[in-house]
């Protein structure tokens, strides 16, 4: 309690549970309202009643808004408090997995607080002992120790060498201890300056190079009396502060290396070992037994120095070194000789060791085959090893520019960034300087490499081409390829990359990259270089090569080395791609981001085998610009056009390559999980990817003060302390629709220009948002992958990283629930001779009709593992016939009917299974102690093969005990007769329509339903299977709609947009399609491959059969062209997809008439072009609106109109006969059923059955319908031409035919 006598709690938002739980108890005691944590009394009393709200009311005022949404129900304050505990207290495995992973990654930073790191690891520990798990304690004192920074590591090993058993309380008190001496001595843990002011007098040496490489390491600050001025030798005050005469730079120097040998210059504050390099030395030798391993002490002789002294030799052993590099280089028995000035490494005993030594240049290295062990440079008259001194860290201001260009250009070796500063490439490097790259050596290691001969490249391009395969990779990238296929010009050395999902791509790559390099240079491939891999020695393969002159050369089995360009190119490849992933921190998924980059960086680096020319260069014949370039995993800023005026005008995002075949960056936005080309990007290349989720980000906390009496006071915003949990943003799962994709094509295909820089000081205009392009998703140059719409997780292990996971714990447990109430399993030990199906978690997350969002987890079995005759023998499971929908809908308007819908929650839980069916315990929710056993089960589940029809047979099983008779036309629709009414119940798979005169009837069978299922009803249907169901209150008819979905398909290609213009007619007049408009050459097909014909076509015809029989003949003739569409047949689609525009609100409506079915049928003659097959077409109506429709190709070629429409009334007679069968179940008779034809010549061919010489070739099959008339089954009678509504079934009509077509199927707006 503070001196005015407020308390202050911090609003509880999630975090520090423990904390809060402990202030609001302390709170309740102050105020004594602590009774109401206690179990009520019996009776309730007034007092304790007034005490309970009092607490619940203080409570809540120290809840945020998200956590308080969730007790919003509990009426009392220990309900609250108990739903809270459940919530953020249960010991679940994966509150302990989350609450250990922040003890195991808490750091301390060099400088911050040691008491406020110490309070941090206790709340961990506190968080975990909430959750029931203990650690040990010697187990907490390694953790608290390796937690502290490097600056500690003298006091670590003080502790763990003085102290034989560790205890929590030890470590902690000697830390504590420890600092609090540092602190009285002036020490920190933190980097301090260096000591010295002066400069080196190699400085000229080091002139445009980074300041990182020129500092020393921190030591204390010296007190000021100690401080030694340089240019009057007085000392306090340093020589900036000098009242004196300046002495010459040139004294100063004279002065300060008047002391030292053989210019070997060192200054006070000098933080390196200086090792010589002696040729003269015949062993190494130190004079310090410091840093020795495999130490041996004795007399091991004597050593004479040069000026003819001699000095024993008290030791061999081992020394390690650190370079400059980072590497360590061991030096193997170096002698220890007391007395020795300097350390010397002798030339002589690292050759006799396998070590070349190279000098020249002012330089040297030693080098061990193809590896550099160690380099330095030459100081004076000596070659120097400088080593850094141990405990001292040195100070950086960030990479050199040497440093910053290697990272831009894909971590680029030494020797191509020199060959680019030779060129004048990069203008504001002037020296290339040799510094350790870790991505480098983990991305690059490699083993010590042969001596083989070079070969001059092919004079002209494309004379020779190389290619190899890569992959598979083990983890898929966003458009899930796990390989990659490169060409290799020979001439220019230029490499292209295609991305594959399988193998047997390679071939269509390869025909996609020559159809564009040939059209590219006017040049034929004439020679393919490749392994023999079953990719490239396939039968069309090898004929297609043939064919076009193209000679093949396949390496002999087992050599890849006679493939050695290409191999060389995909291992270069692998390993930028690797050392860049690896700089930024990327995850693995962006591998195929990394290769692309990489190429692009490669076609514009120095090639040996080119004589260092530049392979873009070379094939283009123009010079390639750097200025663009920036670091791999780098954050940059965009503009962000879809925000609201209020808010940033920019957003951050994450550069993961550039443009291939349009200029610009490709940047990766992570919270909506999507990739964005940009060309105003500005970048800040100080910080990567792996920065991001690493640095805490400052927020600020609202903190709830409250008076001793009671009274709330006005909120304070506070910032948050250093020791709150950092939990940075969860990068994971895929790019979303609006995205291009890396793996999607060539990483090189046209020439690229570099993105344009903006001007910083130019102040951006933001434009109006108001009016937005419609987007291009289907631009034939993009390609596209399909991922979870809202970001859901892919995996249990990604549900756990999101920042959203207590919403999907709940849904989890929602579903586990759900399965324990059902009885699903039992836990049992797995059988020797039986093998456990694996699980997973599905996740979703799903709109409510009022815009909330609920999140949803479903339990699946990998039912792929299973196998026929031992898991499950047979599968098929019935659904409802889209005609019996519309039959039972236009009963519903004819005989107003109430028209109920249901649903059932998890239908599949509910089948019995009748095998014996193991699974392992779903991932998280292991029961402890019976971690190895597995579950039986006895219902079956999502994701079993057997799951739909155990289902089905379940319900059938119980609505024929329920008294329901299982219609035998559709098995999936029940009818039972009551005495003045009767029910009809529809199943399509956990969807119900219910239509029914009596009311109370169908609540009594929604009740037995209730009692057996977990249903839930949804009153008055509105929507079944993505078709709107409207009822009018008027006259009761019925409408069957897909606005909704025809909005969406419009939306998916891109016709939405005011710009687009509405068609009257399903297909126009002049288009006629054939198969010769398909494309023929490969340019063409490399075109229409990137057109969504068949997604288009599958969207429009699940319209047509659902509500749309307006299209049934247009979607007809486009979908014979699926396997090889071309640009006249996508103009075509486009054209149905504008006549939908113009009447997507027409629908199928179902008046309230009689129930009198009638059918119409034509056929045209030979309307296919290709075949010169005839189609057929019919149409039936029921009270006017059609319930059934059809138009298809005939199955042989008629000869004539007669033949044609003959053929047309047998195939309309069987859906006549199907349709006549079902109504007379339902209890719907009629005296006759009609069915007319326009040709008067085929109803007389069916009405009498005699010879004719015109006929005696016709099928047996279609002549059944004379059997059908004569038995008086159906009656065939004549039309009119000109009001048969099935014409546009068969052919494309005027516009005055189509709507007297459409009037007579029911369609209406």
């Amino acid at each position: 309690m503070s001196d005015d006598g407020k308390v202050r709690i911090e609003k509880f938002d999630g975090k520090n549970f423990g904390w809060w739980k402990m202030q609001i108890k302390d709170l309740l005691i102050q105020k004594d309202l602590d009774a109401a944590l206690e179990p009520p009394p019996t009776p309730l009393t007034d007092k304790w009643t007034a005490i309970d709200k009092k607490a619940m009311s203080t409570i809540r005022l120290t809840l945020s808004m998200n956590v308080g949404y969730n007790i919003s129900e509990q009426t009392s304050a220990r309900g609250i408090i108990e739903a809270l505990s459940n919530m953020y207290e249960k010991p679940s495995p994966a509150n302990k997995v989350f609450l250990i992973r922040e003890l195991v990654n808490t750091r301390m930073k060099e400088g911050s607080s040691v008491i406020e790191h110490i309070n941090l690891f206790n709340s961990h520990l506190s968080r975990l002992n909430s959750v029931k798990f203990k650690i040990d304690d010697e187990l907490q004192a390694c953790l608290l120790l390796s937690s502290l920074p490097d600056s500690w590591s003298g006091t670590i090993t003080a502790v763990t060498g003085a102290v034989e058993t560790l205890t929590f309380a030890k470590v902690r008190d000697l830390i504590l201890n420890e600092d609090s001496r540092r602190r009285n001595s002036g020490e920190t843990s933190s980097l301090l300056s260096t000591e010295g002011r002066g400069r080196s007098n190699n400085r000229g040496g080091n002139r445009g190079r980074s300041k990182s490489k020129r500092r020393s390491k921190s030591r204390p600050a010296k007190p000021r009396k100690d401080i030694q001025c340089w240019n009057c030798d007085e000392h306090g005050h340093f020589r900036s502060q000098c009242t004196k005469p300046h002495r010459d730079k040139k004294e100063v120097n004279a002065t300060t290396a008047s002391d030292s040998e053989d210019a070997l210059i060192c200054c006070v504050e000098n933080t390196v070992e200086d090792w010589i390099m002696d040729s003269g030395a015949s062993f190494h030798a130190t004079s310090s037994t410091k840093k020795m391993k495999n130490l041996r002490t004795g007399n091991f002789g004597k050593v004479r120095l040069a000026n003819n002294h001699s000095l024993d030799i008290t030791g061999i052993g081992d020394i390690d070194l650190k370079t400059p590099l980072g590497t360590m280089w061991t030096l193997k028995n170096v002698r220890v000789i007391p007395g020795l000035k300097r350390m010397l490494i002798s030339i002589g005993q690292l050759d006799d060791q396998g070590y070349d030594v190279h000098f020249g240049r002012g330089q040297w290295k030693v080098v061990k085959g193809s590896m550099v062990i160690a380099r330095g440079k030459k100081r004076g008259t000596l070659y120097m090893v400088e080593v850094p001194t141990d405990g001292v860290n040195a100070v950086s201001d960030g990479p050199s520019l040497s440093k910053l260009w290697h990272q831009r250009l894909g971590h680029m070796s030494e020797k191509g960034m020199k060959m680019l500063v030779t060129k004048g490439k990069l203008p504001e490097l002037k020296q290339v300087e040799s510094e350790f790259c870790e991505p480098c050596i983990l991305g690059k290691k490699k083993k010590m490499t042969f001596v083989k001969t070079g070969r001059a490249p092919k004079a002209q391009k494309l004379e020779l081409i190389h290619s190899d395969v890569y992959g598979p990779t083990s983890v898929a990238s966003p458009g899930g390829s796990r390989y990659y296929v490169t060409f290799i010009d020979d001439s220019t050395r230029k490499v292209w990359v295609y991305f594959l999902k399988h193998k047997s791509e390679v071939f269509d790559k390869f025909k996609k990259w020559k159809s564009a390099v040939e059209l590219e240079t006017d040049l034929k491939v004439k020679c393919l270089k490749s392994d023999n891999g079953g990719e490239y020695i396939s039968k069309e393969f090898t004929d297609y090569c043939a064919e076009r002159g193209i000679r093949m050369i396949n390496t002999v089995p087992g050599t890849p080395q006679q493939n050695g360009v290409a191999e060389r190119m995909n291992r270069t490849l692998c390993e930028r791609a690797r050392s860049m992933r690896l700089n930024a921190g990327l995850p693995k998924m962006f591998w195929a981001d990394a290769v692309n980059t990489a190429a692009y960086l490669i076609n514009r680096g120095p090639s040996v085998p080119l004589g260092f020319k530049i392979p873009q260069e070379e094939w283009k014949g123009k010079a390639v610009e750097y200025d663009h370039l920036r670091i791999f995993g780098c954050s940059a800023y965009d503009i962000d056009l879809e925000g609201d005026k209020l808010d940033a005008k920019a957003k951050k995002y994450t550069l993961v390559g550039y443009g291939s075949d349009k200029m610009g960056y490709r940047l990766w936005d992570h919270e909506s999980r999507k990739l964005v080309r940009s060309k105003h990007a500005e970048f800040n290349e100080a910080e990567l990817y792996k920065d991001r989720n690493s640095e805490k980000l400052e927020v600020q906390k609202e903190v709830v003060e409250f008076d001793t009496d009671g009274q709330k006071n006005e909120p304070v915003i506070e910032p948050e302390s250093d020791s709150e949990d950092d939990t940075g943003p969860e990068v994971e799962g895929g790019y979303n629709e609006t995205g291009e994709v890396s793996d999607s094509g060539s990483s090189e295909h046209e020439e690229e220009q570099p993105p344009q820089q903006p001007d910083p000081s130019e102040n951006w205009v933001r434009r109006s948002t108001r009016v937005s392009k419609p987007p291009n998703k289907y631009n034939p140059s993009v390609n596209y992958i399909l991922l979870t719409e809202n970001g859901e997780p892919e995996s249990y292990s990604e549900a756990v990283k999101m920042k959203d996971f207590l919403q999907w714990e709940h849904a989890m447990k929602d579903e586990m629930s759900s399965l324990d109430k059902n009885k699903t399993w039992v836990l049992v030990k797995l059988p020797p001779d039986k093998r456990a199906l694996q699980n997973k978690w599905v996740f979703r997350v799903k709109e409510e009709h009022d815009g909330s969002k609920r999140y949803k987890a479903r339990l699946v079995v990998k039912g792929f593992q299973q196998k026929k005759g031992v898991d499950y023998d047979e599968i098929f499971s019935p659904v409802v016939k889209m005609t019996t929908i519309r039959l039972v809908l236009s009963i519903v308007a004819a005989e107003k009917l109430h028209l109920e819908q249901l649903d059932v929650k998890t239908a599949f839980l509910h089948g019995d299974l009748n095998e014996d069916i193991y699974m392992a315990q779903p991932e998280g929710f292991k029961v402890v102690g019976k971690e190895n056993w597995v579950c039986k089960l006895k219902k079956s589940l999502y994701g079993l093969k057997q799951a739909p029809r155990q289902w089905y047979m379940k319900f059938d099983n119980f609505m024929e005990r329920s008294g329901y008779k299982r219609c035998q036309m559709d098995h999936c629709c029940y009818l039972k007769k009551f005495s003045s009414s009767y029910i009809i119940l529809l199943l399509y798979v956990d969807d119900m329509l219910i239509a029914g005169s009596d009311m109370k009837e169908i609540s009594r069978l929604k009740k037995q339903m209730s009692k057996e299922f977990e249903m839930k009803d949804l009153g008055p249907a509105k929507q079944i299977l993505g078709m709107s169901i409207t009822r009018s209150k008027k006259d009761g008819s019925v409408t069957l709609s897909q606005e909704k979905y025809i909005g969406k398909v419009l939306e998916r290609f891109g016709m939405n947009s005011e710009k687009t213009k509405p068609r009257n007619t399903p297909l126009g007049s002049h288009l006629k399609l054939t198969k010769e408009q398909c494309p023929r050459t490969e340019e063409e097909k490399v075109d229409m491959a990137r057109v969504p014909y068949a997604s288009a076509v599958g969207s429009l015809m699940y319209a047509m059969v659902c509500t749309r029989p307006d299209i049934a003949h247009a979607v007809g003739v486009v979908s014979r062209f699926m396997s090889n569409p071309g640009r006249e047949h996508w103009e075509a689609v486009k054209w149905v997809l504008r006549y939908l525009k113009g009447t997507s609100k027409m629908g199928l409506c179902f008046k309230g008439k009689d129930v009198v079915l009638k059918g119409y049928t034509d056929a045209d003659l030979g309307g296919c072009k290709d075949t010169f097959k005839s189609t057929t077409g019919y149409v039936f109506t029921v009270g006017g609106t059609a319930v059934s429709w059809m138009s298809k190709l005939q199955k042989s070629v008629a000869l004539s109109t007669t033949e044609a429409e003959y053929m047309a009334v047998a195939e309309a007679s069987k859906e006549l006969v199907w349709l006549k069968a079902f109504l007379k179940e339902l209890g719907k008779n009629q005296a006759d059923y009609p069915l007319y034809c326009d040709n008067e010549s085929a109803v007389k061919l069916a009405k009498n059955p005699v010879y004719h010489g015109k006929t005696k070739h016709i099928g047996m099959r279609y002549h059944f319908v004379r059997g059908l008339i004569s038995e008086g089954l159906i009656s065939l009678k004549n039309v009119p031409g000109a009001k048969n509504p099935a014409d546009m079934f068969t052919k494309v009509v005027v516009l005055d035919k189509l709507k007297l077509c459409i009037a007579s199927a029911g369609l209406q707006e």
